[in-house]
């Protein structure tokens, strides 16, 4: 059973999925997913590869008929004019790689039914706030990966949708490529629409989701506002980073179990009445602590906890 947040399902205002279901043959993809995502809120759907959150991204655009349940938009049933109206980035991407990039931008607002220069005053105003006021006139297929997905969300972006829809955004990008890309998205939900992207990511886009839908093996595992699912838990975790081979001085600290051992350091998660001072001491007397802090369950461990995938 999943564990759901406050946020009412089948919102009337935003984009709803209702109950939807889809299986290839006797393989189920979707068991019937059911959220929301209200407009001016950035929501993530999220979990690993193969949960079904491309067969859902399908569905809700049309390209495949769900066997069953329903996508509305304010209130009403999805139509295919309301889908053209939409801004759609794929994760494969689908420009032409030998036209200029500013052209590329102006080629989709022209399709979308914008005119000429209103096409070109909006793929200039995009790409400057992309980072790529400069490479108007450069092939498309001469940018780096990180600048033709800049470019992909520009051409998802030219005509002004109230609805962004992107699959796997981040996938493959630096740092500095996520955040630009993040700066954008935020942008479009301060200003009211509604943003749903995907990612198997699920830490890396911790922090610019506030709302997420979690499935796995076709089915809504965790739903709900972030920082209220992060705190619900009543779990303390704690972040040690120590310069020592040795892990026997965890042995010295009852209560507290790793969740996570990598090149950031430890992550504990700590039952109830046991001391963080008393870990801090422990890891002391093991070696140099470069970091030290209590912090909040990650969404991989939530997501980990949800479809009952924790180590036993």
């Amino acid at each position: 059973m999943g564990i759901m947040g406050s946020r009412p399902t089948g919102s009337a205002t935003g984009l709803g999925v209702h109950d939807v279901a889809h299986a290839f043959g006797a393989r189920t993809a979707l068991a019937g997913v059911s959220f929301s995502v209200v407009p001016g809120v950035i929501t993530g759907l999220l979990g690993p590869n193969g949960a079904g959150k491309t067969t859902l991204l399908r569905v809700l655009l049309g390209v495949l008929t769900p066997d069953r349940g329903t996508v509305t938009h304010d209130g009403r049933a999805v139509d295919t004019e309301d889908r053209r109206s939409w801004g759609y980035m794929p994760q494969e991407r689908g420009l032409y790689p030998a036209m200029p990039a500013g052209e590329q931008v102006v080629h989709f607002g022209r399709l979308h039914g914008l005119g000429r220069r209103d096409a070109v005053d909006r793929a200039r105003t995009l790409l400057d706030e992309l980072g790529l006021g400069e490479r108007w006139s450069d092939r498309t297929d001469k940018l780096s990966g990180g600048m033709q997905q800049r470019l992909q969300l520009a051409t998802a972006l030219v005509h002004g949708p109230d609805v962004i829809v992107l699959d796997e955004p981040f996938a493959g990008l630096d740092p500095v490529a996520v955040e630009n890309l993040s700066h954008t998205l935020r942008r479009r939900a301060a200003q009211g629409c509604v943003v749903l992207f995907s990612s198997h990511q699920l830490d890396l886009v911790q922090d610019l989701c506030e709302d997420i839908v979690m499935v796995d093996h076709g089915r809504t595992v965790l739903e709900g506002d972030v920082a209220t699912l992060r705190t619900a838990t009543g779990e303390r975790q704690l972040r040690v980073l120590v310069r020592t081979e040795d892990r026997s001085w965890l042995g010295r600290v009852p209560g507290a179990v790793v969740v996570s051992d990598d090149a950031d350091g430890l992550r504990l998660a700590l039952s109830p009445g046991t001391d963080a001072l008393a870990v801090l001491d422990a890891a002391r007397a093991a070696g140099r602590v470069e970091d030290f802090g209590l912090d909040l369950p990650t969404l991989s461990h939530l997501f980990l906890r949800a479809a009952g995938r924790e180590a036993s």
